[in-house]
């Protein structure tokens, strides 16, 4: 009896997973290793293949943070260093990422980025901020790395600033009293 034409299969996670990795790390273009981040969120879903990613992306993720916001962005901040603290902040997650110096140095970056002199940043952007650091400060080597990369004046001056009102309060609520 001969056989029926089989349909071809989906590829293997693994090949999805090289696949998104080649792009992070070869890609010839900035839309490509985008593609590859992508790619990433919709595959991954087992921490070695977290680690993988990141792995490809952090050279990435450090050029992301450290770049100027496209001229067209709209309402202050900047898209890509938002990306990247995103991502950042899921490798986070991770138990080894987070205590590895290449995420540490690079969350840190991130962080100085975002509370650098003159740098505009969304509500977003600085609750991510906060998040990234909030998890490398507790790390064993991150205060290290925020004193070395001088964070810690960063983070002194925008604890003494004042904060923006709070967006999620009930329209018409009393702001509480401060004590």
């Amino acid at each position: 009896w001969p056989r029926a034409a089989m349909p071809e299969s989906a590829p293997p996670p693994t090949a999805k997973l090289d696949h998104c990795c080649g792009l992070l790390e070869r890609g010839k273009s900035d839309e490509e290793r985008f593609v590859g981040l992508l790619l990433a969120s919709k595959i991954v879903a087992a921490p070695a293949g977290l680690r993988r990613v990141c792995d490809a992306a952090l050279a990435f993720l450090a050029r992301l943070v450290q770049s100027p916001p496209p001229p067209d962005t709209i309402g202050g901040g900047n898209p890509y260093r938002a990306l990247a603290l995103s991502v950042l902040a899921s490798f986070l997650t991770d138990d080894e990422l987070r205590s590895r110096a290449d995420v540490l140095a690079c969350a840190v970056a991130a962080g100085a980025a975002v509370l650098g002199a003159g740098a505009e940043a969304t509500d977003d952007e600085l609750r991510d901020c906060a998040s990234v650091l909030g998890v490398a400060l507790c790390q064993p080597a991150g205060l290290a790395e925020a004193v070395r990369v001088q964070v810690i004046s960063s983070l002194a001056a925008a604890a003494a600033s004042p904060l923006p009102p709070a967006s999620d309060a009930a329209p018409g609520a009393a702001p509480e009293a401060a004590q």
